[in-house]
Parts: C-alpha cells; sequence; structure tokens
C-alpha cells in the first residue's frame, strides 16, 4: 500500500508537503524529497485568494488595482520567508456555466497572473478550484453567479451524477486553461506542486465505497488531461472519512483550519504564530495509517 501524507492549510501554516513530480520525487520510506538537493520538502505560507470572491470585491471597495496588490502581497510573503500559497479560486461559481464549461473574465485573468507573479518570486502553490462556498459571502447581495455551482449545492457534490459530471468538466477545463502570462497550461505551471480536488466538501463517513468512488473520479479527471501533479483530498469537516482517502487514488489528504478563527470583526494584533504552535486534531493516529 502507497504511503498517503497530509498536508495542513491553514492562515499561518507549516507543512511537509507532496510536490508534484516535476520538482520532487518520493523516498522508499514515503518522504517527499526536492529533486534538486534531496532534502525534504517544507514550506511556510497562506491561503489567499484575492483573484475572486470577498477578497475581490473587497479590493474594489477601496478602488484597489488588483493587479498591483497582487504583486504587494507577495512582496510581502517573500520579505517574510514565506515559500507557499494555496490559491483558493471560486470558478464553481464565478468562472463556470451550469455544464462546467470555463468562462474567461476578471477572475481568470487574476488567476493567472496570480501564477505567473507568484512563479516569479520561486512560491510553490497547492491549486484549489472548486471551494463550494457562495463566493457571494458574506454580503450575499448579488445574485450573478453563474456557475454550475449555483445549481448543485454542497451537499450534492458527491453522488448527484450530473453535478459530478459538471465537476469532471470543470477540473478538465480549468487544469487545459493556458495561462495568459506564461503560456503555459495550469497543468504545466512548475510552480503548482498539486492539485486539491475539492474545498471542505460535505463527508459522509457511512459511505465510504460512495466517496471512493468520486474521488477516485476526479483523480481520473485530472489524470486524463496530462496533469501530472500530484492530487489532494480534503478531510476538513469529518477526520472518519479518512478510510475513503487510504482506500481511493488519491495521493494525499489536506485539512483547512483557521488557528485564529474566521470573520471576527476585529484585528489580531499580536503575534499569531503562537496559534499554530500545536494542533492535537491533525496528531491523529488515524490520519498517518494512510
Amino acid at each position: 500500500m502507497k504511503r498517503k501524507y497530509f498536508l495542513l492549510l491553514s492562515t499561518l501554516c507549516l507543512c511537509s508537503v507532496l510536490i508534484a513530480q516535476e520538482l520532487v520525487f518520493q523516498d522508499k520510506n514515503g518522504i517527499i524529497r526536492w529533486k534538486r538537493n534531496k532534502q525534504e520538502v517544507v514550506l511556510f505560507g497562506a491561503n489567499y485568494c484575492l483573484p475572486s470572491a470577498c477578497d475581490y470585491r473587497a479590493a474594489g471597495y477601496v478602488g484597489g488595482d488588483r493587479k498591483v496588490m497582487i504583486q504587494e502581497d507577495l512582496e510581502h510573503f517573500k520579505r517574510m520567508g514565506w515559500q507557499g500559497l494555496r490559491i483558493c479560486f471560486w470558478g464553481d461559481w464565478e468562472n463556470s456555466d451550469t455544464e462546467g464549461n470555463l468562462i474567461d473574465n476578471d477572475h481568470l485573468d487574476l488567476m493567472d497572473f496570480l501564477i505567473a507573479e507568484a512563479t516569479k518570486r520561486d512560491i510553490y502553490m497547492l491549486f484549489s478550484p472548486i471551494v463550494t462556498y457562495d463566493s457571494q459571502f458574506p454580503e450575499m447581495n448579488d445574485n450573478s453567479n453563474t456557475g454550475y455551482a449555483k445549481t448543485y449545492p454542497k451537499s450534492t457534490l458527491i453522488h448527484d451524477e450530473k453535478a459530478i459530471r459538471c465537476e469532471e468538466n470543470y477540473m478538465a477545463n480549468i487544469l487545459n486553461h493556458v495561462n495568459r502570462y506564461t503560456g503555459k497550461c495550469i497543468k504545466d505551471e512548475p510552480n503548482i506542486l498539486f492539485v486539491e480536488l475539492i474545498n471542505e466538501p460535505t463527508q459522509f463517513p457511512d459511505d465510504i465505497p460512495g466517496m471512493v468512488k468520486y474521488i477516485n473520479r476526479m483523480c481520473k479527471t485530472i489524470r486524463n488531461t496530462g496533469c501530472k501533479k500530484l492530487t489532494y483530498y480534503n478531510i476538513s469537516q469529518d477526520f472518519s472519512v479518512a478510510p475513503a482517502i487510504r482506500q481511493s487514488q488519491v495521493d494525499g489528504a489536506s485539512y483547512g483550519w483557521y488557528p485564529q478563527g474566521l470573520n471576527n470583526g476585529y484585528t489580531f494584533t499580536d503575534n499569531g504564530l503562537h496559534f499554530v504552535d500545536r494542533y492535537e486534531e491533525i496528531r491523529d493516529i488515524a490520519l498517518f495509517l494512510l
């Protein structure tokens, strides 16, 4: 049985990660190492989503030039020594139609730009293109979303055949999309190290076979594009679905964690690093039996 490893993703995170074959290899003990120097891969970084949803709108509220803001943010990343970036992209809401066909608009343009700018700065990325949560959160005052996620609720995405076909179509389309700033398909961007199948899905621990079937279909879709990035399934919401990940073809699992909470309504002024010093849930032995 191949060994599978977990990626911890949070507002601030320290993680040892699986990386795409182009840049790293997995040794006989399951440790992911850089090909260039054989060292274990350890990255520090953050979730980032300015190209879409509430972050996109917030930039507009202050009249910001979004591309300049992306460049400034990435410069701060480098200044702080961050090497990792999780691209959380609401394409399932804002960049697809009801059948999962990709729609080119400002959100996609900014995603391309972000990938290109991160690559220039030697920042490595996890690409998460299916978010599941309504991109209009938290304002919920706009009904302009066009994507298939508007038709298929989060709870249906694992079992509804029509929803799955939309997800497959969208995933294939976005991985084959050519980045206008690099000339490369998203699936071939060297600094995108892995692909997350779906963000914080509704979990079904009572239907492990059904989850395995879904995960394998999405993995097959990704592989059929020619994408060689390692794949992750998000285990957030319920750790008891670990057996589905173990039995599936996915390469590992990811986990979303908000160590300082979400939408507290005020600014933290202290050092946030002590919030990520230890997290007992991620030490659950079940996670290391994959």
